[in-house]
């Protein structure tokens, strides 16, 4: 299973436009409120329906293909996020992450489960208590990392005084994409990244993009749940 995750700005129609011009085998079939298709008449080539389903799903919906979820998150004022798991060929999930440029994301990335939770995840134990918590996400504090795909506008790179020639000269591959979106990938496979070092590298010695190292640097600091939650609130 991999997994990508988009941040739009809040712009539904360029997002709807770029999933169902994706290629056949990455094109959504149905759409719902939930992981499961609860009628097959809820059908993304239905103009209509779909549309009419959209301006009411405020808050997100779900868009379903063989093998594939994607799940949009919306909410007023806020970035439009995309959470997508795909069982296909690695490949078709480079073709997603190029072609899902077009629709101008913030930021976007493709990488094994294991790898996300890795770079985004802590995991700390109090007493007998353990918390687990996302870290790392919110693209106005930092670049949130490098995966094994990563979609890097150069808006967002320049934001945080990120070098895009540094990062090209760690990646194995690098196409520049129009409207100042850079894809790279890191490593050949999904699951390389377990013995690459050169992204926990970048992520350590460039300022503007979050390393969770620090994160697990500073857990050991907090002795209580209070203390646990405003740490790791500081690194959302």
């Amino acid at each position: 299973m991999l997994e990508a995750g988009l941040e739009f700005a809040d712009d539904i129609h360029r997002l709807l436009e770029a999933f169902t011009t994706l290629p056949s085998k990455l094109r959504p079939i149905h759409f719902g409120h939930d992981e499961n298709m609860r009628s097959a008449a809820n059908l993304v080539d239905d103009e209509g329906r779909f549309s009419t389903f959209v301006s009411r799903s405020l808050s997100g919906f779900f868009l379903l293909a063989p093998g594939i979820t994607y799940s949009v998150r919306r909410a007023r004022g806020r970035s439009t996020l995309c959470d997508c798991f795909f069982d296909v060929q690695p490949m078709l999930v480079k073709q997603f992450l190029i072609h899902m440029a077009r629709a101008e994301p913030i930021f976007g990335f493709a990488c094994a489960l294991d790898e996300r939770e890795h770079r985004n995840r802590v995991v700390s134990e109090l007493g007998v208590g353990t918390t687990e918590c996302w870290v790392g996400r919110d693209s106005q504090k930092y670049v949130p990392g490098f995966y094994w795909l990563t979609l890097l506008p150069a808006a967002l790179a320049e934001r945080h005084g990120v070098p895009l020639s540094v990062v090209e000269e760690v990646a194995q591959e690098h196409i520049e994409i129009e409207d100042g979106q850079h894809y790279f990938s890191f490593y050949e496979g999904p699951e390389d990244w377990r013995s690459a070092s050169g992204v926990a590298e970048l992520c350590r010695t460039l300022p503007g993009v979050f390393d969770v190292e620090k994160v697990k640097q500073e857990l050991p600091s907090a002795k209580t749940f209070l203390e646990l939650h405003v740490l790791l609130r500081k690194w959302k």
